[in-house]
């Protein structure tokens, strides 16, 4: 009698803990796990973001280039052995000079940016394998622990225990060691895939490299051969009079269509009368007290000069001066950019309007960063410079000598 009673209080006992562990596992999830504080925090995106914005735009501007290239060699193949385009083919070539030279730079910067993503990369790999194997390590020494110590297994501990709550902290402590467990598991595999990725990244990145370090010594190569090709140009026109007086008569005409040009522009401007606000008083106030738009010396002054480029006599509209590579050409007065093209025998040229019929012209730029329509004040950049830079200021379209409004 006793024992069936026993047997029975048993089973009882056994059926109401069975309960309990069937209401533990099955209830709602617990909340997380405090974060482990031995762990590496993530690694940080920002940065390869950044850089990524970065490649991306790069990518970009030199596609443009890359395209605009293509055109102006097109143009050279057509004027290639005609003797009347020596102004255009001169121009051509100037303008292969200076892409191929701001295309040059482009791959540098895109160069060092993916130095920078394979460095970056290799760093999150680092940090990556350490965190892996910290996370491999403490699931080994699980395993070896459930091999030496066996299993927990759920009824034992059910019917080990003499009463109702102290089952239910132990399943529950049992499901915070599963939940640990599957965490560890879990962010293992995690960055295992993580650290796959990485490698692949870095991988493509070297390559990536590698193409431009050889676009560099291809463009560089191209370069010196339009220098080359330049430099022959110019010997040919400064050693032949025939070939030198039909430059200076393209160069008579380009200067008549920029006359035309400005005319025009002016008739726009004053049937438009959109800048009400115009700084036009402020520019013809400030004669002798412009600043400069580029420091340096002046190789060419106003009037009957020889031309520094073509080294014919020529009557200069403006002044030359000298300019080291990447100088900034900056806007002298405030206004707005109303032209910012090449220009046959100007090469890259950047027109500002300043009302009241004042221009200033900025050429000969080795690129231009002013956009037709954006408003600029005194300082403000417009290009870069190479060899020397072309300004000139012109007045109801009649050019005025810029010394006699520059600062000494």
């Amino acid at each position: 009698m006793v024992k069936g009673e026993r047997r029975i209080r048993i089973s009882l006992f056994s059926l109401l803990c069975s309960l309990f562990l069937t209401s533990a596992l099955q209830a709602q999830p617990l909340p997380p796990l405090s974060p482990d504080t031995t762990a590496s925090a993530p690694p940080e995106t920002l940065s390869v973001q950044q850089l990524d914005q970065q490649i991306q735009q790069n990518e970009a501007q030199l596609d443009q280039t890359k395209q605009r290239l293509a055109e102006v060699e097109n143009q050279l193949a057509d004027l290639t052995g005609k003797e009347q385009a020596g102004l255009a083919r001169l121009a051509s070539l100037e303008e292969q000079i200076s892409l191929t030279r701001n295309y040059l730079a482009r791959l540098r910067n895109q160069a060092a940016a993916r130095s920078s993503e394979i460095a970056q990369v290799a760093r999150e790999i680092e940090q990556t394998s350490a965190e892996a194997a910290s996370r491999k390590e403490a699931l080994s020494r699980r395993l070896i622990a459930i091999y030496k110590y066996g299993q927990l297994n759920p009824l034992t501990a059910l019917l080990s225990t003499r009463s109702v709550p102290e089952v239910y902290r132990k399943m529950l402590y049992l499901r915070w060691v599963v939940r640990a467990d599957q965490r560890l598991a879990a962010e293992l595999s995690q960055l295992n895939l993580q650290l796959a990725a990485q490698r692949a990244r870095l991988i493509a990145a070297r390559a990536e490299l590698e193409r431009l370090q050889r676009e560099q010594l291809d463009q560089q190569a191209k370069l010196n051969l339009s220098i080359a090709a330049e430099s022959a140009l110019l010997k040919k026109i400064r050693g032949n009079k025939e070939t030198s007086e039909a430059l200076q008569q393209q160069l008579a005409e380009s200067t008549g269509r920029l006359q035309q040009m400005l005319a025009a522009l002016q008739h726009r401007r004053e049937q438009a009368r959109d800048l009400a606000t115009s700084p036009s008083d402020v520019f013809s106030s400030s004669k002798g007290l412009l600043p400069w738009p580029l420091r340096g010396k002046v190789i060419a002054g106003f009037g009957s000069q020889v031309n520094p480029r073509y080294k014919t006599r020529t009557n200069n509209l403006g002044i030359d001066i000298k300019a080291s590579p990447g100088a900034q050409a900056q806007s002298v007065a405030p206004g707005r950019v109303v032209y910012a093209d090449q220009f046959l025998g100007y090469g890259n040229l950047v027109i500002v309007d300043h009302g009241s019929g004042f221009y200033t012209l900025y050429s000969n730029l080795d690129e231009m960063t002013a956009k037709v329509g954006t408003d600029v004040v005194a300082g403000s950049k417009v290009g870069t410079a190479g060899d020397y830079l072309h300004f000139e200021i012109r007045k109801d379209g009649k050019p005025v000598d810029p010394i006699d409004w520059l600062k000494p």
